[in-house]
């Protein structure tokens, strides 16, 4: 009898968050400042389940906006909330509205979207992408 080893959700948390990190850093430039950044940021903390690997969750910044200075998200975030209200208002609104719900991760779900984002970023063009997910790699 061949057994088969399930991924533990552990497993799965840690390759959904690398995945997550890794598309929000290839923007490369903090959202908030402009200069070269390797900071990715939740907006809402990654103990919320329904939004920690959502996108729209997460912005890339400079260790000055992220945590060092006084107006950083971590030091100020009634600041950075403004910010994003003003910068980001669809995404500002998305999370307010979803950052009570409940539900369970559904890990598989979460690495499709993550990869055909990933595949989406990294492609440079829907053509590779459609070819990508024609050959079984998303």
């Amino acid at each position: 009898m061949v057994s088969i080893k399930l991924k533990s959700k552990k497993t799965l948390r840690k390759k959904c968050d690398k995945l997550w990190s890794e598309i929000v850093r290839s923007k490369k430039y903090c959202e908030k400042c402009g200069i070269l950044a390797n900071n990715p940021h939740h907006i809402i903390g990654r103990v919320n389940y329904v939004l920690r690997w959502d996108l729209k969750n997460g912005c890339l910044l400079c260790q000055n906006c992220h945590w060092l200075q006084k107006y950083s998200a971590h030091q100020d975030p009634l600041g950075f909330m403004e910010w994003l209200k003003l910068s980001r208002p669809e995404d500002y609104e998305y999370l307010k509205q979803r950052k009570n719900q409940i539900s369970q991760p559904n890990y598989d779900e979460i690495l499709k979207y993550l990869k055909f984002h990933e595949a989406l970023t990294s492609s440079g063009s829907l053509e590779k992408l459609i070819r990508k997910s024609i050959n079984g790699e998303l």
